[in-house]
């Protein structure tokens, strides 16, 4: 699956957050924790942060998806967003 996360976070009146984008705060999210496989995660935090497109196999955007799900750090807010990019 293409997993486009290249968008800007949307607030509650639905106007976009200033400088926000939902890729780079996963790709944070994927850099600084401490679980999982490192170097998928790693590559996958440096191609979104970019502003690239994930090509996912079924397995890896269910590990996405439950890293975005289970992190603690993020926001319902920001949680909704990123997991309505799936498919």
């Amino acid at each position: 699956m293409k997993l486009n996360l290249n968008l800007p976070i949307v607030g509650l009146d639905g106007t976009e957050i200033a400088d926000s984008n939902v890729g780079k705060l996963i790709a944070q999210v994927l850099a600084q924790g401490s679980k999982g496989d490192a170097l998928k995660f790693w590559h996958w935090a440096q191609k979104l942060y970019a502003g690239e497109e994930l090509d996912l196999d079924p397995t890896d955007a269910e590990t996405l998806k439950n890293v975005i799900k289970d992190n603690e750090s993020l926001t319902i807010l920001a949680k909704a967003q990123a997991l309505a990019c799936f498919k």
